[in-house]
């Protein structure tokens, strides 16, 4: 064999190698583009607790939000302890956070549930299953929901002079929307 067919040779496997690692090259950067859009498109629940301060009434909700790009359809929503208890609505048969195991929710809306702050304990574990299209989703927290829920907030606007009806209501729309723009809700 001559240096020519050796020379040829050698150049036909390096070829062959170059191009079966272009190959492994390509696969792995279209699989890891496709799980960076799946990760940019999918939805995300987060479960917290949130205070919402109105004329100095606190009111303390828990919050399910759709963080994702995408709707979220959840097919279980459970969690230990009960916080049937919990419920500010009293006199219902309904379970309200039971029903959210049935709905589908909007990217970047929640849905809250009004609680007694005092009774809802410390630590809750949530087990969630939604879906988006095909892809489904589960995730198990263990959430402290009263954690850093009534932290200290200034308003501004309060007035003096209570007796009056009209400056008492200003009060309360002006906390109000003070209240909305901090909580961005």
């Amino acid at each position: 064999m001559d240096i020519a067919t050796k020379a040829n040779i050698t150049l036909s496997v390096l070829s062959f190698l170059l191009c079966v690692i272009s190959i492994v090259t390509s696969i792995k950067t279209l699989r890891q583009n496709n799980k960076m859009i799946e990760n940019a498109t999918r939805p995300y629940i987060s479960i917290y607790g949130q205070t919402i301060n109105c004329n100095g009434n606190q009111h303390f909700y828990l919050v399910v939000k759709n963080s994702g790009a995408s709707p979220a359809t959840i097919t279980n929503f459970s969690y230990s302890p009960d916080l049937s208890q919990s419920l500010e609505t009293k006199n219902t048969s309904r379970n309200f956070l039971d029903d959210l195991s049935k709905c589908t929710i909007p990217p970047g809306q929640s849905r809250i549930c009004k609680l007694t702050y005092e009774k809802v304990p410390e630590e809750v574990v949530f087990d969630v299953t939604y879906h988006s299209s095909e892809k489904t989703y589960s995730e198990k927290n263990i959430i402290n929901l009263r954690a850093a829920t009534s932290m200290l907030t200034a308003k501004c606007g309060k007035s003096s002079n209570k007796k009056k009806a009209i400056s008492s209501n200003i009060h309360v729309i002006s906390y109000t929307l003070q209240e909305m723009l901090q909580k961005k809700l």
